[in-house]
């Protein structure tokens, strides 16, 4: 009994390890090519270093960290191709909730998806980039939950995990320009009328834009 206690706790401090320097790495806390070191992190963390590396294998496997034995370990690089990668799939997959989403939109979804832009343009008159980040993903996050499709939103989930890392790093000082309010301003509008072709041009060419801002930074 007492065996199978520690297991689950040795389990829990992996897990919270994990998702604690996963985290800190998608917030741009911990910074791409930053140095890690097992023993600075488990003091950090206020656990026993096993857990931690136990972590960082797992965040190596997944590709957040990059290591080379007997040297060093380190968060890894931010790839321009990688990201060129992910926008793609995220855009074909969001495309495709758009489109289950704009079969039947319920009145309270469309006055969520205003609510939260809303608070978008509230966020950018402010200045205010981590809340303008926040908005932003909510407002895509939304679109995909309207779809019904809890296995795609699961998917994208975590696809989206590199991507919210590299809007961290890049756009962390910087405010949206007025534009991407008013493309999702024309979403909601195409979700209301049941206008697919324009719904999807117009979510396309909104994270196309974010993905030129990066290329171009």
């Amino acid at each position: 009994m007492s065996l199978q206690g520690q297991k689950i706790n040795r389990v829990s401090m992996r897990n919270n390890a994990y998702e604690r320097i996963k985290n800190a790495i998608i917030s741009g806390e911990l910074k791409p090519e930053e140095r890690l070191r097992d023993k600075e992190l488990s003091e950090q963390l206020g656990i026993s270093r096993t857990p931690v590396r136990e972590a960082m294998l797992r965040l190596e496997d997944e590709e957040f960290i990059i290591s080379k034995p007997n040297s060093y370990t380190m968060v890894a690089p931010i790839d321009v191709i990688e990201v060129k990668e992910i926008y793609s799939i995220v855009i074909a997959l969001e495309t495709l909730a758009l489109e289950e989403a704009i079969k039947n939109p319920q009145l309270q979804d469309v006055e969520d998806l205003i609510s939260i832009n809303q608070d978008y343009k509230a966020a950018i008159k402010q200045g205010d980039p981590k809340l303008c980040l926040e908005n932003d993903r909510k407002f895509h996050a939304h679109i995909v939950k309207m779809s019904g499709n809890n296995e795609l939103e699961k998917l994208l989930t975590s696809v989206k995990e590199k991507i919210l890392r590299v809007e961290s790093y890049y756009f962390h000082n910087s405010v949206p320009k007025d534009e991407s309010l008013q493309q999702h301003n024309v979403i909601i509008e195409c979700i209301k009328n049941n206008e697919l072709e324009q719904a999807t041009n117009m979510l396309k060419e909104n994270w196309m834009n974010s993905l030129s801002n990066i290329i171009n930074f």
